[in-house]
């Protein structure tokens, strides 16, 4: 049985409660109709979308609604190391025992959307630990990698625990790994989540579905992946949403290997735009990311167990990216990076002695270099610049 989803108005991106998204093109009408799958047996249902001509434009920022007062602001004590290239935002944001914001660092245009890459993994783990917190999962339930549940790169073979599948997306960020505990958690329930937490970040995808998606391979939700992106990402929240699900059931029709050799073909060839990485990746602002980070990371959310692990896997010394010897030294101190083609993005959250909180988000894209492993020698370069400016920042 499948449901019809039939659209017939203006889009609207006027200011609302929720988030003003800005930078778009007149609002134009359009039909969208799209047959949406509600079970396994019928997700091969497509997606018959016919999309406006001129095509909406991709939003380019966004601006959450201010905390009551406003955060005093300093100028960042350096500029970013040398060789960093690309459009930059970092917000770095110091928050009061009562979550009121009290000093913001801004570097670059913080209100301006990007591509999270891989940081927003610890918003999916930490979904499946409130699930276990509610007795709805437990540490040692084991989910299964699959061909269809497979994503690019390296993956975790058979069955893994939970436990060992939340390290592993959130230490060596293994997509596979965070793709199973995504389906687990619920792909729809964690983007609603995530909205009603950040109205201007948006966690839509998997990994796999994203790829998918800008490699072309889902001509059901995106009939031509480069001029439809745009358009996807313009369309309003609960549309999006929709056409999400059909994205991330598509993609489990696909292998891994067959995401990735697409991908590098699309990356490699004439049609790769990095204006399509906001169409389908899953994506924020700097200064919307960096509160998020606050919120989330410290684990707040989460039983005292729960939040142990949470913390100490964010907070592994295997994992990225902190100076080798930081100056910055809070009570706790979990990071996420993330890469990939011409983008790097790092993000975090700190907890003080004095009870403030710190969150802050770096993200990086339309760098000079063109493969994500050129990009990720910026990292250490750029975890002593954040140490830096985290020191000066919370003094």
């Amino acid at each position: 049985m499948s449901a019809a989803i039939a659209l017939l108005r203006p889009l609207d991106f006027s200011p609302t409660q929720t988030g003003t998204i800005g930078n778009v093109r007149p609002t134009v009408p359009f039909l969208l109709a799209c047959a949406l799958a509600s079970s396994p047996a019928a997700s091969s249902a497509a997606a018959a979308i016919v999309w406006p001509d001129p095509p909406e434009l991709t939003p380019l920022t966004c601006v959450e609604p201010a905390a009551n007062g406003a955060p005093v602001q300093l100028a960042p004590t350096s500029a970013l190391p040398v060789g960093v290239s690309g459009r930059v935002a970092f917000s770095a944001i110091v928050f009061g025992p009562d979550g009121q914001p009290l000093r913001e660092m801004a570097l670059g245009d913080v209100d301006a959307l990007h591509p999270l890459a891989s940081t927003f993994k610890p918003l999916v783990v930490e979904a499946v630990l409130r699930d276990i917190d509610a007795g709805k999962l437990k540490l040692n339930t084991l989910l299964e990698t699959t061909p269809g549940r497979r994503s690019i790169e390296s993956y975790p073979a058979g069955e893994n625990s939970i436990a060992t599948l939340a390290k592993r997306a959130l230490v060596p960020s293994d997509n596979t790994a965070s793709d199973l505990l995504h389906l687990t958690a619920g792909v729809s329930r964690v983007a609603r989540e995530v909205h009603d937490r950040s109205p201007c970040t948006s966690v839509l995808h998997t990994t796999k579905a994203m790829w998918a998606l800008q490699s072309g391979l889902l001509p059901d939700v995106l009939p031509n992946a480069v001029q439809d992106a745009p358009t996807y990402a313009a369309l309003p929240f609960s549309t999006r949403l929709d056409l999400a699900r059909l994205a991330v059931m598509g993609a489990q029709r696909l292998t891994g290997p067959q995401v990735e050799a697409a991908l590098d073909v699309y990356f490699k060839g004439p049609s790769y735009t990095p204006d399509m990485e906001l169409g389908v990746q899953n994506t924020s602002t700097a200064r919307a990311f960096a509160r998020l980070q606050a919120q989330v990371l410290p684990g707040a959310t989460l039983n005292p167990a729960s939040r142990a692990l949470f913390r100490g896997w964010l907070s592994d010394k295997e994992s990225c990216c902190k100076a080798k010897t930081p100056t910055f030294k809070p009570a706790f101190w979990g990071v996420k990076s993330g890469s990939g083609w011409r983008m790097l993005t790092m993000s975090g959250a700190a907890t003080l002695k004095d009870g403030r909180t710190v969150g802050y988000a770096l993200l990086i894209d339309g760098a000079d270099p063109q493969v994500a492993e050129e990009t990720e020698r910026w990292l250490r370069p750029l975890a002593v610049w954040i140490d830096a400016q985290l020191l000066r920042l919370t003094r």
